[in-house]
């Protein structure tokens, strides 16, 4: 049996030469500034065993990382295209850059750490709206014996902090989510207008999250970005080229019949330069990358990752509550409110019972 890949890049190999020198060296910036060091590209972005996927049987499997270097191999030809001056790019080509700027957004740490925080949230509002007592059901039923008041003070606690309970990564649920995503979205990427811009002298940098999600400046923070409420979708390419992506109804004048906007190329200028670096920056998660022989980030506001917000699902905390949400409510009412509603499922409810105790992915609680 080969030997497993262990060592896997969560930002494309190919794709980093593109920000690094002739000897494939590149600048990892830590936000929210420093420390600076200068790697290979074969050693940026690399996360042990991030896309292993545990089998049923057990066993671990890098089936995904492969899979993930066929996309990969086209995308880089694709690439290797635009920047030799191949503008637009059509057929086969777009599509299999298409599928990489969607596979390489889906791919991130980013993404999975959001489906801990989603579901976080999720078990905290139902345990919050489901109240104390429902808890030491749920814990009671599901270890058949007794919870004292201590312990479920604790589990509580823990349960309805902000943010809810600490989750760790979940390999399979982030390549379930990726797999089921992909195609579409990169169907969708396909399908919108391209603008390229390349530059001569200023520097453009990139990052551990490259593709960004921009809305417009008057977008509520708390409903968050995803792909279908995206104004624009921003790709720097190398150190002298940077793309962006934007969805065909954001473009309110085209005529009537007029199916699409052509994708054209624009000369960057300083002012673009700077907004480019500094939205790339802003959606970093841990790091920055640019030339070891360049300063893209001069000047600009770096975020610290530690304090930055990631807005979810609103602020729920009026809905916790120890006595429950529904404390008072008759037996009529109680029946006709017996299930707290998950957004997108319409046609069902979720109510505790249905919280799997204990909880899967849970991290243990270091202290009380």
């Amino acid at each position: 049996m080969a030997d497993r890949i262990r060592r896997q890049h969560t930002v494309s190999k190919f794709y980093l030469k593109g920000f690094a020198d002739g000897s494939g060296k590149i600048c990892r910036v830590s936000l929210p500034g420093e420390p600076l060091i200068v790697l290979s590209t074969n050693d940026a972005t690399v996360v042990k065993d991030f896309y292993t996927v545990t089998l049923p049987d057990g066993s671990l499997s890098d089936f995904f990382e492969k899979a993930f270097s066929n996309i990969e191999g086209a995308a880089a030809e694709a690439l290797r295209l635009i920047l030799a001056g191949t503008w637009p790019i059509e057929g086969e080509a777009r599509e299999a850059f298409a599928s990489w700027v969607a596979l390489q957004h889906l791919r991130s740490e980013d993404i999975r750490s959001g489906q801990g925080r989603m579901s976080a949230e999720m078990i905290r509002l139902i345990v919050g709206v489901s109240g104390k007592e429902a808890l030491r059901s749920l814990i009671q039923s599901s270890e058949s014996r007794a919870v004292c008041d201590e312990e479920l003070d604790r589990e509580w606690r823990d349960i309805t902090k902000p943010g809810g309970p600490d989750m760790t990564s979940n390999a399979n649920q982030h390549v379930r989510l990726l797999t089921s995503l992909l195609p579409t979205t990169a169907a969708y990427l396909r399908d919108c207008h391209w603008t390229l811009f390349r530059f001569d002298r200023r520097s453009i940098a990139t990052s551990d999250h490259p593709v960004t999600l921009a809305v417009a400046p008057d977008h509520p923070r708390w409903q968050g970005v995803g792909i279908a409420t995206a104004e624009l979708f921003l790709v720097p390419l190398s150190r002298r080229a940077a793309l962006t992506i934007q969805p065909h109804r954001k473009f309110p004048q085209i005529p009537a019949g007029v199916r699409s906007v052509p994708d054209f190329t624009q000369k960057g200028t300083t002012a673009i330069a700077r907004s480019i670096n500094q939205e790339t920056a802003a959606r970093a998660r841990r790091y920055i990358y640019h030339h070891p022989h360049e300063t893209p980030l001069q000047g600009l506001y770096l975020p610290n990752p530690e304090t930055r917000d990631h807005p979810l699902m609103g602020n729920a905390t009026d809905l916790i509550r120890e006595e429950g949400l529904f404390a008072g409510l008759t037996d009529e009412q109680l029946r006709g409110l017996s299930a707290t509603s998950i957004p997108g499922e319409e046609d069902r409810g979720m109510s505790i019972d249905d919280v799997p105790w204990p909880i899967p992915g849970r991290r243990p609680r270091t202290s009380g």
